[in-house]
């Protein structure tokens, strides 16, 4: 699993001080596009992938413990499943002492730009998305 250092900062806590659920997420898609550059797919590039987009579908959190700001974590993803037209993501966030405070999964859909339909996984991006399998077949 990639491994993506951070903190989490006082905009990103709520009246409670506690990190603001929605942030969890935020966290999580910065730990995506810090994997997506390690595999050879930076954002540019994906934005810029001809005819084609690739739009997060679905999103799932669970939060295990209470994060304050200057928390210092650890947010691990991998690629949990590639499938025909879609990419399955997981992770795992963790204090720098290994706890685990939260886990999450996102999938993403390739979809057509002008059709707005599904399409297959580009060839390459199957290939580099592969390196970072959770559990390689």
């Amino acid at each position: 699993m990639h491994k993506y250092h951070t903190q989490i900062f006082l905009h990103q806590t709520d009246a409670a001080g506690r990190l603001f659920f929605a942030c969890q997420f935020y966290l999580m898609h910065e730990a995506l596009e810090k994997l997506n550059e390690s595999v050879g797919l930076p954002i540019q590039a994906m934005l810029g992938y001809p005819g084609m987009t690739f739009p997060l579908v679905h999103a799932e959190s669970d939060y295990d413990s209470i994060l304050v700001a200057g928390d210092r974590i650890i947010v691990e993803v991998g690629v949990e499943k590639i499938g025909n037209t879609s990419v399955a993501f997981a992770y795992r966030i963790k204090k720098e002492d290994g706890t685990l405070v939260g886990s999450g999964k996102t999938v993403s859909v390739c979809v057509d730009i002008k059709t707005q339909k599904k399409i297959p996984v580009p060839k390459e991006w199957r290939e580099k998305y592969s390196k970072a399998l959770i559990h390689p077949h």
